[in-house]
């Protein structure tokens, strides 16, 4: 496959990811080990972990909603490097933890994440037309996703000789601390070297007048405008299922994993194995769906989603057999269907769900890329702001639901999400759309 310029953006826009939520991934593993640590030395609150991430889950959800305009009076290469240099800076800040400066790069991190966010679909969409909206989408989200293949990794061999009651000293802190804030300034250095194609490069048709300027009110209004629109308010359906999978793939799986004492005697181990399972799944189906681009184009986006859906189904399924009704709530010594749980179905378990969450992501960047280039920023701020919100929910009601009724919830919304993609993807065009949203070719 030929790599065109705007194709070897995208791939070094994923390279940036992969630096930063490698680190981010892999501190967010110990974080709480380390935060328990200080809180036995006096340093901090027993409780400042789940502080610090409700407190980013805010100002995501917040920043969401603001972003664009930001994004649009920035331009994206320096959004991306504004929100990377606020994770280094996160990272940093634990060499001399504190509860102040936790709680202040919190915020900080969870007001750069909206802005990344939503600056990566931009620079996604001036890169790309509607043939390579699909191929684009994919690469990148396989190359970034290879971030949690690395921090699996590196979870299993930081956790796979520690027993519950060891430590970490501080010389290993810092030595760690020191490689997740030199990738994270990685991270900082391909973003700043991205290049943003001008207007009158070849892939772009030169018969379209460059988006216009607008002052941060007319951003914010643009946003919530297009919030009104009937293929968002379809595709909010889909928005929703992405919130309430993530923290079941993120957190509640993994939980059940490691709450089942039956499984392994290491369960820690092969939470990171389950990590490493996910990340398989995330990029196999990224690097697939993104070299096939011509095949995939062919199946269509609903094709694709279809697929995600079923594989998703299979793995929730596979979790309602392997586990314990009660695993997600604490440790169990009970058994679910199958007796004794098998650490094998764990696995393909988290393979399905990385691979299902790729196809969701995928074929939703690239319609949102594809139908919404000139709003492209207004476009993804709306998708992940009601992702973080949908996410924040489903975090708070996480602790109080057993396996079956996380189960039943997902089935619904992915029934939901499915069909409202499916509505919004064969919804014509209409006229306005065409002038105000897109650069490229749309059907």
């Amino acid at each position: 496959m030929r790599i065109g310029p705007e194709t070897f953006n995208v791939l070094q826009l994923g390279l940036g990811f992969l630096l930063i939520f490698f680190a981010s991934d892999a501190q967010s593993a110990i974080k709480e080990t380390i935060i328990d640590q200080k809180h036995k030395a006096g340093v901090l609150d027993e409780y400042a972990g789940y502080i610090s991430s409700g407190i980013s889950y805010g100002a995501f959800t917040f920043s969401n909603f603001v972003s664009a305009p930001i994004v649009r009076l920035l331009g994206p290469r320096w959004a991306l490097v504004i929100g990377a240099v606020v994770y280094a800076l996160f990272q940093a800040g634990f060499f001399f933890l504190n509860e102040p400066f936790l709680y202040i790069t919190s915020i900080l991190v969870g007001l750069a994440s909206g802005l990344i966010w939503t600056a990566q679909g931009k620079y996604i969409a001036i890169n790309s037309t509607d043939n390579t909206a699909g191929t684009h989408s994919s690469l990148f989200w396989g190359m970034s996703q290879l971030c949690l293949v690395g921090s699996g990794a590196f979870l299993y061999f930081a956790f796979r000789d520690l027993k519950d009651n060891d430590t970490i000293d501080d010389s290993t802190l810092n030595l760690l601390y020191g490689v997740f804030t030199a990738v994270s300034v990685a991270g900082v250095v391909v973003f700043g070297l991205l290049r943003i194609p001008e207007r009158d490069e070849p892939f772009v048709s030169p018969e379209l007048e460059p988006e216009s300027k607008m002052t941060f009110k007319e951003g914010l209004y643009s946003t919530f405008k297009l919030l009104t629109e009937k293929r968002i308010l379809f595709l909010a359906a889909s928005f929703i299922y992405i919130g309430v999978e993530v923290p079941f793939r993120s957190g509640i799986y993994p939980s059940a994993i490691s709450f089942t004492k039956k499984l392994a005697t290491n369960t820690k181990a092969i939470v990171a194995l389950n990590t490493i399972s996910q990340g398989i799944g995330q990029v196999t189906a990224g690097f697939l769906f993104g070299i096939l681009g011509g095949v995939t184009k062919k199946l269509g986006r609903i094709t694709v989603i279809l697929i995600g859906l079923v594989a998703h189904f299979l793995a929730f399924v596979a979790a309602y057999l392997n586990f314990p009704n009660d695993a997600p709530l604490g440790k169990t010594e009970k058994e679910g269907i199958i007796k004794p749980p098998n650490v094998a179905i764990a696995l393909i378990c988290g393979y399905l769900l990385g691979f299902g969450n790729a196809c969701w992501n995928t074929q939703i960047f690239s319609l949102l890329v594809a139908k919404y280039n000139k709003k492209s920023a207004e476009a993804f701020a709306l998708f992940f702001g009601f992702q973080s919100l949908t996410t924040a929910i489903a975090f708070i009601y996480a602790s109080y639901f057993t396996m079956v009724i996380h189960i039943l919830v997902l089935v619904v919304v992915v029934i939901l999400g499915f069909i409202g993609f499916s509505v919004a993807e064969k919804l014509p065009t209409p006229t306005e759309e065409v002038d105000e949203h897109s650069t490229i070719h749309v059907d």
